[in-house]
């Protein structure tokens, strides 16, 4: 059976005027029961049942009867209590600490239990929230989403709070309305590990029955390689900057490496980690990117100057030309 049946919209499209004066229209006036829901558009049973249940109900509850579909009848959370339970999940997500489905089915428990609520009895079986409750409470709250984190160590979780990024802003913009760089002097360096064996086969077609199924890898497991990446501010970047664990570096590993990739060896065996001093590279690969803007610029400048310097030339040797010589003999143009 689904989880979510599907409805025809049709049969829930009345109103609260229409079912009172069909329940009106067969108790007090006699109306056949199929003539009333014709006439006022609605369905059958549900006029029958409405009709039994306004029978059936006290003469002082007849005042404040309601004719329309109760749907949170069963419903374990209230509205405010689904908002702040929302609030938490998103707050712990934020502290990347975030939730996980079983974590947060318990979660949901313990909330209910805790205010005395009433819910169905398997969650204290499971000691956890049903999959129906998660399901509806995912579709009502669409802010929230099951999403795979990804590994953040302590030290960068420390590191990164509004004080410190609020004092890494202030410096740069000292040093920005002191120096005014441009766009293309100011970039961002970051490392990240590459794994030379992929994480994950993908699906393969195989026959029936067997219990083990393997795909040819270059190792079982992968050695990690680092790659140092540098982009500007507009969007140019520099080739990467690979360090292999190993001893030795050869030539043979940069195979099918984008141009002008630069690596080295980390000098110890299974160790890629950015350990040493690699500013040397920067500095050279840098350095001469900004000399040949310079250059380009330059070199931009004097063509200009010296375009601009032809053309005042040309323009004073250049003889006139027959109209402007009669101009300049009579004293004006001919008609």
């Amino acid at each position: 059976m689904p989880r979510k049946r599907k409805s025809d919209p049709s049969l829930y499209a009345w109103d609260e005027e229409n079912m009172k004066a069909a329940v009106m229209a067969h108790l007090k006036d006699g109306m056949p029961i199929r003539t009333a829901a014709t006439l006022h558009a609605v369905q059958k049973s549900t006029l029958s049942r409405y009709c039994k249940a306004y029978s059936a109900s006290a003469d002082e509850e007849k005042v404040s009867f309601r004719f329309t579909p109760r749907y949170d009848v069963k419903k374990v959370f209230s509205s405010e209590m689904e908002d702040s339970l929302e609030s938490y999940i998103l707050l712990s997500s934020r502290m990347n600490y975030g939730l996980t489905k079983k974590r947060t089915k318990k979660l949901a428990w313990e909330f209910a239990k805790a205010n005395t609520l009433k819910y169905p009895k398997s969650w204290d079986d499971n000691e956890a929230a049903g999959e129906d409750w998660y399901k509806g409470f995912m579709e009502r709250h669409t802010r929230i989403s099951s999403r795979r984190p990804e590994s953040t160590s302590l030290h960068r979780n420390l590191g990164f709070n509004r004080a410190a990024v609020d004092t890494f802003y202030k410096h740069l913009e000292e040093l920005q309305s002191k120096f005014h760089f441009p766009a293309d002097r100011i970039y961002n360096m970051d490392e990240t590990g590459l794994s030379n064996v992929q994480q994950k086969c993908r699906k393969v077609l195989s026959p029936k029955g067997v219990k083990q199924l393997g795909a040819t890898t270059s190792q079982e497991r992968g050695k990690l390689v680092t790659m140092v990446g540098n982009i500007n501010a507009m969007g140019s970047f520099i080739p990467p900057y690979l360090i292999f664990g190993r001893t030795r570096f050869v030539e043979r590993l940069l195979d099918g490496a984008p141009p002008g990739t630069k690596a080295v060896a980390s000098g110890k065996p299974g160790n890629a980690w950015m350990t040493t001093d690699h500013s040397a590279w920067a500095t050279s690969e840098l350095a001469p990117t900004a000399i040949s803007r310079a250059r380009a610029a330059m070199s931009a400048m004097l063509l200009e100057s010296f375009m601009l310097i032809g053309l005042k030339k040309r323009k004073a040797s250049r003889k006139p030309s027959f109209p402007e010589a009669i101009c300049s003999k009579y004293g004006e143009c001919p008609q």
